[in-house]
């Protein structure tokens, strides 16, 4: 027992001693050993690895441009709405692979700067000079067979928002919603309505369900492409241009003279709103060379196509204009208003099954930076 404390003492004393000796053996040692830190520290990129080779997660983000030509036809009514256009869109995405699983996810979202072309509705032909173009979607997919880098071929699910908005012709129609809103004179009878007009905005939601594969040849060349089924799309917007066979001609007319048959005005009284459904294909193919190890340069193309149906609904406005009132009194003289007031009534028209079809096609250009 004598023996055995004084040994634990220094047993402990040399434990303590031992993280101290690790961290700082001090100068005056002369051995060849190399310690480590007794209290090493990461940064947070070192806990998973991040960016490495072997980290198993793969980063591409970068910039595309797309030359597309599009066309797009609507009929509403028995009227046929059609528009050609060229159009230069800028585009930003990201994809996010997942060796472990074989998965990845990617995004992008499109904008363009300049559209132009022509239409052809009731109202004649016309330039397309402007308008509005933007698109946005994600995708979920699964490489089924990989080689565990990336490469590979699988399924994926995913969705697309897609405005395809060139700018045509746009009708006027009433804002008017009562009688009040009308501007008469009543000593001679002439009125007006007030308006507004819109142009087309045309918004698609699509489904997409596909097929998608990825190959690297050398570390230099690789192949993409991708082709989705469409087998649900929403369509909804405004038909500008719509005029339902009124010229949108809003006043000044002449009151009714007395004695004269007087009919009534039946108006446009709003924008015609679209709302149906479609299916349709997208697809796209690109070719890529890497100048670098995290840059890649591609070239391809893509094509978008969708078709349906959808309803037609607008307001449409029945004006009785004024009319000269008989002479009052005895001697007869002129009534006083020498006019009576218009009156306005409403209702709502629909018009059901109406076709369209959109499809967009074109040259895609890609810069991307992996890590």
């Amino acid at each position: 027992m004598s023996r055995l404390a004084p040994s634990i003492a220094i047993l402990i004393a040399a434990s303590a001693g031992l993280p101290a000796i690790a961290a700082d053996p001090g100068e005056e040692w002369g051995g060849e050993m190399d310690f480590r830190s007794g209290y090493q520290s990461y940064e947070p990129k070192d806990w998973n690895a991040i960016g490495e080779d072997d980290d198993g997660i793969h980063f591409e983000t970068g910039l595309r441009y797309w030359y597309s030509m599009g066309t797009q036809n609507f009929e509403a009514a028995g009227e046929t709405f059609e528009s050609t256009d060229t159009a230069h869109s800028g585009e930003a995405h990201l994809r996010i692979e997942d060796d472990a699983t074989a998965t990845y996810v990617k995004g992008w979202f499109g904008y363009t700067a300049a559209i132009a072309g022509e239409y052809e509705d009731p109202n004649g032909v016309g330039d397309v000079v402007d308008g509005s173009m933007t698109y946005a979607g994600a995708d979920f997919g699964w490489n089924m067979f990989n080689d565990g880098q990336g490469n590979g071929a699988g399924g994926f699910v995913g969705y697309n928002y897609w405005n395809n908005s060139p700018r045509s012709s746009r009708t006027s129609f009433t804002t008017a919603e009562a009688s009040g809103d009308i501007s008469y004179d009543a000593d001679s009878g002439i009125w007006g309505l007030p308006g507004d007009s819109m142009d087309d905005r045309i918004e698609y939601h699509m489904l997409r369900l596909g097929l998608s594969g990825k190959a690297e040849f050398s570390n230099f060349f690789d192949i993409s492409a991708e082709v989705a089924a469409v087998p649900y799309a929403t369509v909804e917007g405004v038909l500008g241009g719509h005029d339902t066979g009124f010229d949108g001609y809003l006043g000044p007319y002449p009151g009714c003279a007395l004695g004269d048959p007087c009919s009534a005005y039946v108006f446009k009284g709003s924008e015609t709103s679209v709302e149906g459904w479609g299916y349709g294909a997208m697809g796209e193919i690109m070719a890529g060379i890497h100048p670098t190890e995290n840059l890649t340069l591609r070239l391809g193309g893509r094509a978008w196509y969708v078709q349906g149906t959808y309803d037609a609904t607008w307001r449409q406005v029945t004006v009785a204009p004024p009319v000269e009132q008989p002479p009052e009194g005895d001697p007869p003289a002129p009534s006083d208003p020498l006019y009576s007031a218009p009156d306005l009534s409403q209702g709502y028209v629909i018009s059901t099954e109406n076709p369209f079809s959109a499809l967009r096609f074109g040259l895609l250009a890609e810069l991307t930076y992996s890590f």
